[in-house]
This record gives C-alpha cells, sequence and structure tokens, in this order.
C-alpha cells in the first residue's frame, strides 16, 4: 500500500510547485497580464456591430472586412508574430441592435467581463461617440474604421484611432469635380438625414460650396426612419438645382435615387455620402443607378501595395471577392486597415498592455492595400486622401482626383440613357 502524503512531505513540494507556477507565468508573460490573449497563445478583439436594426447592411461589410484579415492572417501567418511567438487571432462580436446605448454597454461588457482591451470600432458615427467615452473611461484602445464624423476626434480623445478620412472631406473632392467641368455649375442643393455623420457632411458641403462661389438654393434634413421623400424633392426640382447631394444611409439613398427618378428631378450632377459602390445599390435601382457620384476612401485602381500581406489593392479586391462572393467597396478594407494598426502596433511595441499599445499605435506609419495609416494628436487619418467615383455602365469608375482617374466625369448626367 502506498503511503498517505504527510503535511512534511506536502511542504516539501510547495516550493517546487511555486517556483513552478512562476515559471509558466513567466512563460506566458504579458498574456496572462492583459486579458487580452489566452494562454492557447490567442490574442481576442472585440467589437459591438449592428448585425441587427438599420445599420445592418454596412455593418455586414464592416465584420467581413474584419474577418477577412482575421482568416488571412492566420491561415498566412498562423497569426500575429510577436517576438519570435505566433498569436491566432479571433474576434469576440455582440449585437448593439443599432442602439448608441446598447453599443455603450456592450463595450464596457468586453471590457470588464470579458477582460478584452483592443477594440475595434462599430460602424456609423451616431454608434461610435458613446462607445468613445466608454473607452475613454476605461482608457483600452480602439481602433475605428467607420466612424467620419469630426466631433468625435474634437473630444481630447487619447484612445481613439481612425483609419479614414473625417467627414468634412467627403463632399469636397465631388464639388471639385464638378467645379472642373463645363458648364461650369452655379448652384447645388443639400439634403440630409438627421443624424451626427449626415448633418456634419451636410454642414461642411455647404461651407466648400460657398467658398467655390456656388449659390445654395436648398439646405433641408429629414427625419430619421423617413418612408417618402417626394415633399422634399419637389421643393428641389423647383429650385432645379445644378448639383443635388444626398447625405444618409443606404436605405435612404436608394430611396432618394427612386423617387428623384419618378418626380422627374433631373440635376446635372447627382451625388450622395454613400450608397453607388454599396453592393445592393445597383441592384436595387438598375438603370436609375447609373451617372451617380459618390465620395469614397478607397478603390480598387490606387496605388496602394499592403507592407504587411504584400497586397495591392487590386489583389485585396480579387481575394476578398474569392472569399465573400461580392466586390467590395471601401468598407471592408477600411476594416481591414484597422486590424493591420493593431498588427503593427503589436510588433512594435512587444507588449500587449493597452497603454503601451496605444502609444504604439499613435506612432504608426503603414502603407495598407487601403492606403497609408498616419495619425495626428487627434486620432485622424492624415495618409490618405479621398477619391470620387461615378457610376458609368452601373460600373463604379474613379473620376478624380486626376492623377487616379479611371474616366473623366460624365457631366451633365445623360439622363436619356436611363429608359
Amino acid at each position: 500500500m502506498r503511503p498517505a502524503h504527510t503535511p512534511q512531505r506536502q511542504r516539501h513540494w510547495l516550493p517546487w510547485l511555486a517556483a513552478g507556477f512562476a515559471l509558466l507565468l513567466l512563460a506566458v508573460g504579458p498574456a496572462w497580464q492583459s486579458g487580452a490573449f489566452a494562454q492557447e497563445r490567442v490574442v481576442r478583439f472585440g467589437a459591438a456591430l449592428s448585425l441587427t436594426g438599420r445599420f445592418v447592411d454596412n455593418a455586414r461589410l464592416t465584420k467581413d472586412g474584419y474577418d477577412f484579415y482575421v482568416q488571412q492572417v492566420n491561415e498566412r501567418f498562423g497569426g500575429i508574430e510577436i517576438r519570435g511567438v505566433k498569436y491566432r487571432v479571433e474576434i469576440k462580436y455582440y449585437d448593439d441592435q443599432s442602439d448608441p446605448i446598447v453599443g455603450a454597454r456592450l463595450v464596457e461588457k468586453l471590457i470588464v467581463e470579458d477582460g478584452i482591451k483592443l477594440l475595434l470600432g462599430p460602424y456609423s458615427s451616431t454608434m461610435t461617440l458613446p462607445i468613445s467615452k466608454v473607452v475613454e473611461r476605461y482608457q483600452v484602445p480602439m481602433v475605428v474604421a467607420h466612424a467620419a464624423t469630426n466631433s468625435i476626434y474634437e473630444q481630447g480623445n487619447k484612445y481613439i484611432f481612425a483609419t479614414l478620412n473625417t467627414i468634412d472631406q467627403y463632399f469636397e473632392g465631388v464639388l471639385q469635380a464638378a467645379m472642373e467641368a463645363t458648364p461650369r455649375p452655379q448652384t447645388v442643393a443639400v439634403l440630409y438625414e438627421n443624424l451626427l455623420a449626415p448633418q456634419a457632411s451636410a454642414e461642411a458641403a455647404v461651407k466648400v460650396a460657398q467658398r467655390l462661389g456656388l449659390r445654395v438654393v436648398y439646405n433641408q434634413k429629414y427625419p430619421s426612419g423617413i418612408k417618402d421623400l417626394s415633399s422634399e424633392l419637389a421643393v428641389i426640382r423647383s429650385r432645379n438645382p445644378d448639383i443635388l447631394l444626398g447625405a444618409g444611409y443606404i436605405g435612404d439613398m436608394i430611396l432618394l435615387a427612386k423617387q428623384a427618378d419618378g418626380l422627374g428631378v433631373r440635376p446635372k450632377l447627382f451625388a450622395m455620402l454613400l450608397g453607388p459602390t454599396h453592393p445592393s445599390f445597383v441592384p436595387s435601382l438598375r438603370s436609375i443607378a447609373n451617372g451617380i457620384v459618390e465620395p469614397v476612401q478607397w478603390a480598387p485602381n490606387m496605388k496602394w501595395k499592403d507592407e504587411i500581406f504584400g497586397w495591392t489593392a487590386r489583389d485585396y479586391f480579387g481575394l476578398f471577392k474569392e472569399q465573400f462572393g461580392y466586390e467590395p467597396d471601401y468598407h471592408p478594407p477600411q476594416s481591414t486597415a484597422a486590424l493591420e494598426v493593431f498588427h503593427r502596433a503589436l510588433q512594435n511595441t512587444g507588449t500587449f498592455e493597452p497603454q503601451k499599445v496605444r502609444d504604439a499605435i499613435a506612432q504608426i506609419n503603414i502603407e495598407t492595400a487601403y492606403g497609408p495609416v498616419r495619425f495626428n494628436d487627434k486620432g485622424v487619418n492624415i495618409g490618405k486622401t479621398m477619391a470620387v467615383i461615378q457610376l458609368q455602365g452601373n460600373v463604379p469608375v474613379v473620376v478624380y482626383p486626376q492623377q487616379v482617374r479611371e474616366r473623366k466625369l460624365i457631366y451633365p448626367r445623360r439622363y436619356s440613357s436611363l429608359r
């Protein structure tokens, strides 16, 4: 019979057990301490996304861009290599239901209950603004890919970084492209949704239009959830603007295009804050979509080459389409770039402590297939500019600026070809 362990024998082994546990902690290192990584060497990011609700269409594109990075980094490299150790990447998602209050609560849950200290942004400025306050309170870094409103970055935040250009730049390129056309436009109408990003884009557009010498003949907002824009469009038709700018989310922009066509609203240039490059836009509108213009953060003909994966923008386009079955607009590569910021920051700092990761992000200067990423002291990407596309033959082509232009802007828009 084996002798029972006596208290003396137990005390004999205690120092050895303590030493072994200390060695285990040393081997796991910062992964054990931060909560961002599991012991099996997995780095976990967290995101609250609109998997249901009014923002679901664009949030799906956001998620696909995040998931594309995860698949590619795990399959190509076995994860992120940090000081000779590879960490596979996972993302924990919660559904914020397109509700800002729910989104803020879920981000707090990710930080406090799930122990995740590396955060990815939601879709839209409306969702991001309240979440940014949670992130700042807990002092954990969040890289935002889809919140362009300037006011988010004017709060003195230190832990929020954005890969995209801010909202004040969206319609500027559109209006500048129009001013180079013949005959030169004289008037502009602006119709926007009463939400943070659309309103901010409209306000900036009016200032740019006035600076360029355009006369603003209509500038009105409409309530969220509207199902009929015919009253607003009737007034716009009576003003006969050369340029019509629509600022809202995808469902509203499809509605705007349909009703403008039905009511005979015929601006020489019809531009939207977003929509024409969205996968559902052309299928929903068919010939009505042709000729509509959109400012974009990215296009596959851009001359960028990704320093982590070696992709060109065109390579990214093809690989993404192969994986997800649709052609990406700028939303997915914008998401992928957010994770690449974390990727390089983790490699540069060699630690997972949130403050040090935040400091490494602030110093980032990389080129991705989405474009260069470099932050100013407000956390805004100052490494890249925007472009303008027009649907020509219902295919998005870059028409501005000239150095990346694929075709010339068709101006005035050709309405005879829509029937």
